[in-house]
């Protein structure tokens, strides 16, 4: 027991010795001296070292770690926007429902209309009319050339002064008798007329001459277009004909101190367009022998956009027995309503085929 408690005594003491020896020996390398060491010769930098590769594997770096926010204990208060207000839809109105209507048809024949002129006709007359106005009466004068033929030739002007009556209104209010209603025209013309076959020099000479006409129109129909509609022709449109009886009569005086003769003729007409006609005749005239056939004819060839001024061709020939001379005639007109002269905006009108 002694010699355990010696030997420990002994290690002890050495130990404590080793530790004073270590610290003195240290405290004098660190401590400074006077003289600073001599310095030391520079070394050549040392060459890295040869990295030979290899085939490992380098690992991924790691994500750092997630660091979770920092929780707000008492948030601002967040101001709501308000939503943009919506647009009503457009309404739409109700689709109304087609009506099927069930049609039954009669069992006899429904009556024909009591008006002579159905509606059809009546629009037919008005929208393909070339010339007709919307007056069922009006006055127009007339101005041209007129070449005369009766055994001699002779050139002169022509005037006239021509009234027209279209009653379709009336027509209409007859009813059942609208057929009984005929279309009329008079006129007052100085013209070249025929001399009377007993005369001591036969020919033609300057007169006055006054004619009326009754046209009815029993039988009416349209056609289609010849070409190309032209407002300034009366032929590039709808043509509206009509076909009935016709009679003229009336009277021709010579300035020549003669007495007034009366001439009288009746047939049949064919109308185009209201105002152009072509018509066959027969009956007589005083002082030229027999009883003769005429054919007459109008055509216009120009008119305004308004149809209040035209340009009409007339032609007629008159025979009787083959003893006498046959009476030709045929000229250029301009025919304008009477209002014209006191308008001279509307002068333009009497230059024809203007656009």
């Amino acid at each position: 027991m002694k010699k355990n408690i010696l030997s420990g005594t002994i290690l002890v003491a050495a130990l404590l010795a080793s530790i004073i020896a270590s610290t003195s020996s240290c405290s004098k390398k660190t401590a400074p001296s006077d003289n600073p060491p001599a310095p030391e010769p520079a070394k050549a930098p040392a060459a890295a070292p040869k990295v030979e590769p290899t085939n490992t594997v380098v690992a991924a770096p790691t994500n750092p770690p997630v660091v979770a926010p920092p929780v707000v204990s008492n948030p601002p208060p967040v101001v709501a926007t308000p939503a943009p207000a919506s647009e009503p839809a457009p309404t739409l109105p109700p689709i109304a429902k087609p009506v099927v209507k069930v049609v039954e048809m009669p069992a006899t024949t429904p009556p024909p209309p009591k008006n002579f002129y159905s509606d059809d006709s009546a629009k037919n007359g008005k929208c393909c009319a070339a010339l007709a106005t919307n007056q069922n009466y009006y006055f127009r004068v007339r101005a041209g050339y007129q070449h005369v033929n009766h055994g001699d030739n002779n050139d002169t002007w022509f005037a006239s002064a021509k009234f027209y009556a279209r009653p379709d209104a009336l027509r209409e209010r007859a009813g059942k008798n609208a057929w009984l209603i005929p279309d009329a025209e008079a006129e007052l013309a100085h013209e070249y007329l025929a001399k009377p076959d007993d005369s001591a020099n036969p020919g033609s000479d300057e007169g006055i001459s006054f004619r009326t006409s009754f046209f009815w129109p029993w039988m009416r129909w349209t056609c289609r277009e010849l070409c190309r509609k032209n407002e300034i022709c009366p032929f590039t449109q709808k043509l509206a004909f009509g076909f009935g009886p016709t009679a003229n009569v009336g009277f021709e005086q010579l300035f020549d101190g003669s007495e007034a003769r009366l001439t009288r003729y009746f047939g049949a007409r064919m109308t185009i367009n209201r105002d152009g006609f072509i018509e066959y005749t027969a009956g007589g005239t005083d002082g030229l022998a027999g009883t003769r056939q005429q054919i007459a004819a109008e055509l216009p060839i120009y008119q305004s956009r308004d149809r209040e001024v035209r340009y009409v061709l007339r032609g007629l020939w008159n025979t009787g027995a083959h003893n006498t001379p046959d009476v030709l005639q045929g000229g250029i007109f301009v025919e304008m309503p009477l209002g014209i002269f006191t308008t001279p905006g509307k002068w333009r009108d009497l230059v024809p085929f203007r656009k």
